[in-house]
């Protein structure tokens, strides 16, 4: 009897402890657009927004790469279009606001967000929700004009392919080779992608 009151004393104060535990940013594709890869061994943060307004003429858009390392369930972020890592770096945080929420805050918009999405005004914080959990440790853009899709590290590839700024989050990387997700409107597209093929995390 003894032994069954202490289990069930343990049982309550392991749910207490997880019901306590602070939020963390989680890895997954966010609401508008918005991918996260947490590399759980080392803490280090990746990311990709990339959101287009307008069928067009004009078709504006904002999309900047971010990356950083966990501390705590806050992280400091470098963010940047993919192309111009040193001339358009703005530097922000990103923070997790409750299970599966985060919110990315940028002292300054980068060109075309201010119209599309903001993340540099106080009064309306740039609050993002978690859609679809993934498994990824990071995130990484696509630099070719075409990036296929191969089954596996080395094999042919089929005709799906990926464009030049397409995000993708990563599963596992082999030998020159990444295994990545396309999270598109209607469906998810997995492979293996060349990783010259895509920018330098």
């Amino acid at each position: 009897m003894r032994t069954l009151v202490l289990a069930a004393a343990m049982a309550v104060l392991a749910v207490g402890t997880a019901v306590g535990a602070p939020p963390t940013i989680a890895s997954g594709a966010y609401e508008n657009t918005l991918l996260i890869g947490v590399d759980p061994a080392t803490g280090d943060v990746r990311g990709y927004f990339d959101m287009t307004q307008g069928g067009g003429p004009p078709v504006i858009s904002c999309a900047f790469y971010l990356k950083g390392r966990l501390a705590g369930a806050k992280a400091a972020v470098d963010t940047f279009y993919p192309d111009d890592p040193k001339g358009d770096l703005i530097r922000g945080s990103l923070s997790a606001q409750g299970p599966g929420k985060v919110r990315l805050t940028l002292p300054t918009e980068h060109g075309g967000c201010g119209n599309v999405w903001q993340f540099a005004d106080a009064t309306q914080p740039a609050d993002f929700a978690l859609q679809t959990a993934k498994p990824w440790t990071s995130v990484r853009v696509v630099k070719a004009a075409k990036a296929y899709l191969s089954p596996t590290p080395g094999a042919p590839h089929g005709k799906a392919y990926l464009v030049k700024g397409d995000g993708v989050g990563v599963r596992a990387i082999q030998s020159g080779w990444v295994q990545a997700d396309f999270v598109g409107e209607t469906r998810t597209s997995s492979g293996w992608l060349r990783a010259a093929d895509l920018y330098a995390p």
